[in-house]
This record gives C-alpha cells, structure tokens and sequence, in this order.
C-alpha cells in the first residue's frame, strides 16, 4: 500500500525553493487545496483497506459442521460457504456477558443476524451450510451455541433463505453437543435427517447419569422444522435403541424401562413391551416421578395445589408417554 510520502513524492526543501514559494504564494493555498481533497479520501481508503484486511476470511465446504471461538472481545471471522458469507464476531449483553453473533449474507443480497446463549465464558460456535430442505433450491444455515453448566444445553437454529426472505428456525436447547456432524439422510429417502435424543425423559424416571433417551428426529420444510420420528421409515433407528434400553430394563432400571416402551410404542409394540415393563420395573425406587397438572399451566407452570404426583412408576409412565406424545388416545 502507498503511503502518502510515497504518493505524493518529496517535495524540495531548498532555500531557492523557499524563496519562489514566497515569490508565488498562490501556489500554496492551491497545494494545500489539493493536499485537503486527495489526503481525506486517501484517509478513508486506508481506514476500509485496514477494516477489510482486519477480518478473516476462509473458503469453507458445504456439508460440513465447523467451529469458531472468539480469540478476543474484536475478533470477526468470515467463512464463505456455498452461496454465502457468514462472519462470526460477539458483543457484550446488558449483564456485560459476551454472546456469539452470526451474520449470514446470501449473493443475491439478503441478510440475518442472529446471537448464541448465555452462560459460556468465551463466544463460540459450531455451524455448517447445507441442503436439509429439498423443497427449496438455496442451502440451509445451522448455528449451534453452548450455554455451559452441567448436562446442559446446546442452541440450535437452523436459517432458511426461502421465497427471498430469511426465516429463524428455533429447534431449542438440547443437552451437551448434539451435531457433531452435519445431518445425512438416515432413512433412505434422500431427505437429510436431524437426529437427536430425547431430552425430556432427564431426570423422569431415575437421575440424569441413569437416564435412557429415545431418538429424537426432525426435517426441515418449508422454514419450518417437523417432528417426523413416528414414520415407519425410521424403524431400525428405533428397534437398535429398544434393545439397548430393554437390556437395561430387565436389570430393573426404570429409566431404560420407560425409553423400552416409548421404542417399543413407535413401533406398534406398545402392548408387548408394556407387560415386559410390568414384570421388571423397580418397585421400591425412591425417585419422585413427574407430576401431572390437573389444569392448565400458567406461565409454564402449574397452579399451588393443581399438581398430581404419582405414586406408582406404571401410572407416572403412561401419563408421562400419552403426554410427550407416544401414545395416542
């Protein structure tokens, strides 16, 4: 880069130059003039190059989940992948905490900024560009942030460009990292699957180091995100986890005995696995089983005095899959 010695030369400094500066001091002020109206846009050319040349940027693949971890509180970093530019940077909070931010821009122009969770010291992400929704001809943005803390919690957002307008898919928090790669189709209908485990049998039936998750499965349409996990497509997902959980059932672990029948049940075997459940259940665990809401939650909650506690594990069981929608009456 030039700088603006450079530019504009060395200019004579001798006493005979002196004296013609005095002889011609019109020369001065047209000097000055031209110094003012090239320097100030030189200023600013130097000012964006050190902007553009303070941000990095890397060539990314598609089809691959990749990481970004804030080095300091002004690091920016630009991956372009597939059709987009997507800059990674963090800002501060009111409480002063510091989130991840990431800014997608399509190259037909279209733009969205989204930030990360709270709760990890140092901004950081995972993300990946891919085609999850084959309805759409344009990629699709995964963001995933990790809230720190134990057993918890992984953000996930999915960003779709459709119909030229970006969308923000919320799939919520799920515990610790659940897409250490970018999802493929599992089924065989060519369709890219989003697996995860479900988090909502934590804590359920035994403590978290004892719990049985069943899987858990989503697909992107149309800027929405489906739970499609009760097709009959997905079987061998479901027969693998119900002979796991069910080896752990008939050593008496309730736990593995309720994610046995959830499997069971989305495979039309609800009946069979629940007689097996019956006849090795724990009967004298001192767990307190999930409680049902007699009446609707208020603010996510439920009313002083609406709460019914089971006093069985078979009862809070069959509330429990009827509720998370295993079962259908």
């Amino acid at each position: 880069m030039e700088t603006p010695t450079e530019y504009y030369g060395v200019f004579d400094a001798s006493p005979d130059a002196e004296d013609a500066e005095i002889r011609s001091s019109y020369r001065a002020a047209f000097i000055g003039a031209v110094i003012v109206l090239v320097l100030v846009p030189l200023a600013v050319l130097i000012v964006t190059r050190t902007e553009a040349e303070s941000v990095k940027k890397d060539v990314a693949p598609t089809g691959t989940m990749l990481s970004w971890v804030a080095q300091n509180e002004t690091d920016k970093r630009t991956f372009l992948i597939g059709d987009y530019a997507l800059t990674l940077s963090s800002r501060a909070k009111q409480s002063g905490e510091r989130v991840a931010v990431l800014h997608v821009k399509a190259v037909t122009g279209e733009e969205i900024s989204v930030h990360g969770q709270l709760g990890y010291p140092i901004p950081s992400a995972d993300f990946g560009v891919g085609h999850l929704d084959f309805r759409t001809p344009t990629d699709q943005v995964i963001f995933t942030t990790y809230s720190g803390g134990a057993h918890c919690c992984t953000k996930i957002t999915v960003l779709e460009l459709f119909k030229g307008r970006w969308y923000k898919i919320d799939l919520g928090a799920w515990d610790g990292g659940p897409l250490a790669e970018f999802p493929e189709d599992v089924d065989g209908d060519g369709w890219p699957d989003i697996v995860l485990h479900d988090d909502r049998f934590d804590y359920a039936f035994a403590p978290y180091s004892e719990s049985f998750k069943p899987p858990r499965i989503f697909n992107i349409r149309q800027a929405r995100a489906i739970d499609i996990g009760h097709a009959a497509r997905y079987d061998k997902l479901y027969e693998a986890d119900m002979d796991q959980a069910r080896a752990g059932c008939v050593q008496h672990k309730n736990a593995a005995c309720a994610a046995f029948v959830a499997d069971a049940t989305r495979l039309g075997r609800h009946d069979w696995a629940w007689r097996i459940m019956l006849a090795n259940y724990n009967r004298s665990s001192d767990w307190d089983f999930p409680t049902k809401c007699k009446v609707a939650l208020v603010n996510e909650s439920c009313p002083a005095g609406r709460a019914e506690q089971f006093r069985t594990f078979p009862d809070a069981l069959e509330w429990f899959l009827t509720d998370k929608g295993y079962v259908k009456h």
